[in-house]
């Protein structure tokens, strides 16, 4: 087992890969503007993420995305990426989260119900799964219990609670039951290198993730 995968196993680690999941879910939750991604680059993002290793492919992707918006040019000139501007952004934004017009959505139920609807059985399969840790979805009517979102964070909170098998059990039973599609989708589809870079990072995250926690059996809905 190389270093990159050691299994998490310490506390510290928990709370690190609970972090970049948070991370991820914060930037997946609402549009962020140039400058803010920008100052999120600054800070060492995505250079900071605990689960991907630094050769991943999307590392490297979300690295120059971030780099366009801060205007640092780069190394090769024939690779350099279109600049968008805030307005670009969020039309990508509403594409994917909102209007759907990427045909790639964040919700779990479209992906797995066999007539690709919201609020289906897989959303009551993923409710079920937060009920039995006292949780529940803050308003199901503004962001479902199976957007991404949600999921994100309540993996990230089963990793902060130690509850190393349940986060391993609900990524293995629903996230990546689905998020190979909408990343795939979406890095075809986006407008922005940005969010194309997102939706492949993200995956790349949950799968190391899973990679790194206790091996479980698949869960039934």
């Amino acid at each position: 087992m190389t270093a990159s995968a050691q299994p998490i196993d310490a506390k510290d680690d928990s709370f690190l890969a609970a972090e970049d999941l948070r991370a991820l879910a914060w930037l997946h939750a609402s549009e962020r503007s140039p400058r803010v991604l920008a100052e999120l680059h600054a800070n060492g993002f995505p250079a900071s993420l605990m689960l991907v290793p630094q050769n991943n492919p999307w590392m490297h992707c979300m690295d120059r995305a971030l780099g366009a918006l801060a205007g640092i040019p780069c190394d090769d000139e024939s690779a350099e990426l279109p600049v968008p501007s805030e307005d670009d952004l969020a039309a990508d934004f509403a594409a994917i989260y909102l209007t759907h017009a990427l045909r790639a959505s964040p919700h779990e139920s479209v992906w797995r119900d066999e007539d690709h609807l919201m609020l289906q059985e897989p959303t009551f399969a993923v409710r079920a799964f937060y009920r039995r840790h006292g949780l529940q979805a803050v308003d199901w009517r503004q962001r479902a219990d199976d957007h991404l979102v949600t999921e994100l964070e309540f993996v990230a909170l089963l990793l902060e609670r130690g509850e190393l098998k349940e986060a391993a059990c609900f990524l293995k039973s629903h996230l990546l039951t689905w998020l190979p599609s909408f990343a795939s989708r979406v890095a075809q589809r986006a407008a922005t290198p940005f969010y194309a870079a997102l939706a492949g990072l993200t995956l790349a995250a949950c799968e190391h993730c899973l990679a790194r926690l206790p091996t479980v059996a698949d869960e039934a809905a």
